[in-house]
């Protein structure tokens, strides 16, 4: 069960911070549950998922990246090949999840490099 933040406390607690509009990473977070969530006053912002002590906040209103480097174009190229593996009827279920994740872990990995 994911609990309520603030942005503050996620900033100040993250090395790590890519920031994702709202399903622009649909398949490639398919699998990942949430940690946090943040609201304001017009209601949900973002949700947090960490994935091996990155921060990956997603949402209408999310963090900056920080010390990161993801544009929309790195991510629509990495969600594209989720969607490409999700969608392949040929490949189990269980080979899908190992192969978005190894897919993720592969994003976050040149977001850390490329500042």
């Amino acid at each position: 069960m994911k609990f309520k933040t603030t942005k503050k406390a996620m900033k100040d607690n993250y090395y790590y911070i890519i920031s994702i509009g709202y399903c622009n990473a649909y398949y490639l977070l398919r699998d990942e549950k949430p940690i946090a969530y943040s609201a304001g006053v017009y209601g949900w912002q973002c949700d947090y998922y960490d994935v091996d002590g990155v921060l990956i906040s997603t949402g209408y209103n999310t963090l900056n990246n920080k010390n990161t480097y993801a544009d929309y174009e790195i991510i629509n190229e990495y969600e594209t090949k989720a969607e490409k593996i999700i969608s392949n009827k040929e490949i189990n279920y269980e080979t899908q999840k190992q192969q978005v994740k190894a897919l993720l872990k592969e994003f976050i990995k040149n977001a850390k490099t490329k500042k």
